[in-house]
């Protein structure tokens, strides 16, 4: 049986080697302010565009732990809001803790007791997993491996449990305390740590993955909590977990054999190298795919604003329009909920937007749903 891994003690920058990374560290942070900048100045409300980010995000997220679902399964949920399946609300509950930890971020600090209020958070509900101790950490030991295997066929067996709080206390130390590295290096240290700790029964990689956005806004890097890599990250699922199990270098006792620790100490240099590079390009990668949207959804804005203006020439359509950017799959139930209209005036309004084919419909005489595909597109 492989032995509870011993993680190194943070901080640890001197396993990083900076200049290997520099000119990507560079790139991230620039493509970073810019992304920041351009939510900011967007054409339509920053608060719908990150909304429509941070539902992206939760699904990706969970994606790359096996859930099955789609970005139009989880509108059609939001525009009904009824029987959500086990993977619908394991994406809720993602989105619902990364909005609550931005919030509770303004009066506390990334700790033990902010982390487990997000793992309760994200295990509530019929999700599985739900009944390993939501929101406290893990008093036995856990295990990594490929579906089926046990822990003596285990790729990864993380720290015995009596040890999870005083790893837990030393990483909300260097989160909080520690300033003396770039803050996205810092940030890819961190999530290698939380994940090598593994301080809860499951849910660890979704945690883990939250944090990141937090981290930057609880830096004020960003504007709020919305810059998220799970897409980028999911793409390339298999690296990812195969770099993150890299930087968990077994190191040798230096008195017991010199040579050795100092190889060791190497291989475990060039392996957090590595994934500091990866989780840097992985940031590059999802900023440059994120501008494309953003400008891409700001154009569709202006263009369908225009368009409905000329179609419907009364100042009240634009609320209409501002909704079916927030709720790409609507009813008219879920329009009349949000804003004062009369039903008339907006199957009015719908019937000409369906001719101008901007929308379309799912054609039933009973909660029809309609489609706006060219967001839809955009975003999936």
């Amino acid at each position: 049986m492989p032995n509870p891994y011993i993680p190194f003690i943070l901080p640890n920058d001197d396993l990083i080697d900076i200049n290997k990374i520099i000119n990507k560290l560079i790139n991230a942070n620039t493509k970073i302010a810019v992304y920041n900048e351009k939510l900011k100045n967007s054409k339509i409300r920053s608060e719908l565009l990150m909304d429509l980010l941070s539902l992206k995000e939760a699904m990706e997220s969970t994606k790359i732990e096996g859930t099955q679902v789609t970005m139009d399964e989880m509108f059609e949920y939001k525009a009904d809001e009824k029987h959500p399946t086990n993977d619908i609300t394991k994406v809720i509950n993602y989105y619902t803790a990364l909005k609550i930890g931005e919030d509770l971020l303004r009066t506390l600090p990334i700790s033990g007791r902010f982390v487990k209020k997000l793992h309760e958070i994200l295990m509530s509900g019929n999700v599985r997993g739900g009944n390993k101790s939501p929101g406290n950490f893990r008093t036995t030991q856990n295990y990594i491996g490929p579906k089926g295997c046990t822990i003596e066929t285990a790729s990864f067996v993380p720290p015995e449990p009596q040890l999870v709080d005083e790893y837990m206390s030393n990483l909300e130390k260097y989160i909080n305390e520690y300033d003396d590295i770039n803050d996205l290096i810092k940030l890819a240290i961190i999530h290698s740590q939380f994940e090598t700790i593994h301080p809860f029964l499951d849910g660890n990689g979704r945690i883990g993955r939250i944090l990141i956005p937090l981290y930057l806004f609880d830096k004020k890097i960003l504007r709020n909590a919305n810059f998220f890599v799970s897409e980028s990250l999911e793409k390339d699922k298999f690296k990812y977990y195969q770099l993150l199990n890299n930087t968990r270098v077994v190191i040798t006792d230096e008195e017991d054999n010199k040579e050795q620790y100092l190889k060791d100490m190497q291989t475990a240099k060039n392996n957090f190298t590595e994934w500091v590079e990866f989780f840097l390009e992985s940031c590059i990668k999802q900023c440059d795919k994120d501008l494309e949207k953003i400008d891409a959804i700001d154009s569709l804005y202006e263009k369908i604003s225009d368009k409905a203006k000329e179609l419907i020439r009364t100042p009240g359509i634009l609320q209409v329009i501002d909704l079916i950017f927030e709720y790409p799959i609507f009813t008219t139930k879920l329009i009349r909920d949000k804003i004062k209209i009369a039903p008339a005036t907006l199957n009015g309004y719908l019937a000409k937007l369906v001719e101008a084919k901007v929308i379309y419909s799912d054609g039933k005489n009973r909660n029809r749903k309609y489609f706006f595909y060219d967001l839809l597109n955009i975003i999936r």
